[in-house]
């Protein structure tokens, strides 16, 4: 019981944190940084509570860190902002390397559909009919709140990641899951 509470609580701060990064870019275009820092940060230590090995650690930071380079790549042509390319190596670590198609897979889909919604808004939708907290993504552009794709994206990896899995097969959560 012990155990299950503890992941709970750590899957709620998992997403809390994806929650407060995408709320952040949808007002302000800027994922901040103590959010990336907090998850690499803190992912050791709760691996190592929950019994992973020196070795499953570390191959958990190198596909964040594979990430981090595609990313840094990205983030050097345009293709997304900085926050962006910090955040998704970041949750990368805690997802771990057999999670990367599903976090991918749902980043690109999610964010394909966010991105269509915005253009769609952005020519439809008058300026002064888009709430207040909206303007600096949905009115003012050029960019997509990319963190809102980066969170879906993290959700539909989740049961694939070696940290939630167990705790996503021995609740009701499995239900709520891709099979």
């Amino acid at each position: 019981m012990g155990a299950t509470m503890f992941l709970l609580l750590i899957l709620c701060l998992f997403l809390v944190g994806l929650l407060i990064a995408a709320c952040c870019d949808v007002s302000t275009m800027l994922i901040p940084n103590w959010i990336s820092l907090s998850y690499v940060a803190s992912f050791p230590i709760v691996a190592l509570i929950l019994g992973f090995s020196p070795v499953e650690i570390g191959w958990h930071f190198l596909s964040g860190a594979i990430a981090l380079v595609i990313c840094f790549a990205l983030f050097a042509v345009g293709v997304f902002g900085g926050g962006d390319a910090k955040l998704i190596p970041a949750v990368m670590v805690w997802l771990g390397p057999g999670a990367v198609l599903p976090y991918v897979w749902g980043i690109a889909l999610t964010g394909g559909v966010l991105a269509v919604l915005i253009m769609l808004t952005r020519r439809m939708v008058p300026a002064r009919n888009v709430p207040g907290f909206l303007q600096r993504s949905v009115v003012e552009g050029p960019g997509i709140p990319y963190a809102v794709a980066i969170a879906l994206g993290a959700l539909w990896a989740l049961p694939a990641s070696p940290v939630f899995a167990d705790l996503i097969k021995s609740t009701s959560f499995s239900a709520l899951t891709m099979p």
